[in-house]
């Protein structure tokens, strides 16, 4: 069965799920070892998991930059409720550090990966074919003044 609808799920969740994964995995492993000094066990899974979580709220969500903080500013804070619990509970952070790495990871993360899911899934408007292009005639005459002609002599 092939639905059209699925593309428009499909593909944004897994460009959200790949900018996740890579978000996510690079503020773990840095997070974690410059707080704690340590790296948590099997932190490729638990990313793994968390994005996979992540991606699915930002695909049905959709959060953009220009309505993120005027008239989605409600599910902005859902948003940051749940990124706030993936860095607690599946990340392992501390409740302040996964609060406050979940909530500044979200707001640059989110509009970015929208950015990115928009670019790629707007369709482009057509081209033009080059035939159907206005092709520009050759000038078959001098471009300078033309000499006006002898007088014929009787």
């Amino acid at each position: 069965m092939n639905h059209p609808g699925m593309g428009a799920i499909l593909w944004p969740f897994l460009i959200y799920w790949m900018a996740l994964f890579v978000a996510c995995s690079i503020v773990l492993e840095v997070g974690q070892d410059q707080l704690y000094d340590e790296v948590t066990p099997r932190s490729g899974l638990k990313v793994t998991a968390g994005s996979l979580v992540l991606a699915a709220l930002l695909t049905w969500l959709r959060p953009s930059f220009d309505t993120m903080f005027t008239s989605d500013i409600a599910w902005t804070l859902l948003q940051a409720l749940v990124w706030s619990g993936v860095f607690i509970l599946a990340f392992q952070f501390q409740p302040l550090h996964g609060a406050t790495l979940g909530t500044l990871t979200m707001l640059v993360v989110s509009g970015l990966a929208t950015m990115g899911v928009q670019s790629l899934t707007t369709p482009r408007p057509a081209l033009p074919s080059i035939r159907s292009l206005s092709t520009p005639k050759a000038i078959r005459q001098p471009i300078g003044p033309r000499a006006l002609p002898k007088a014929a002599k009787p």
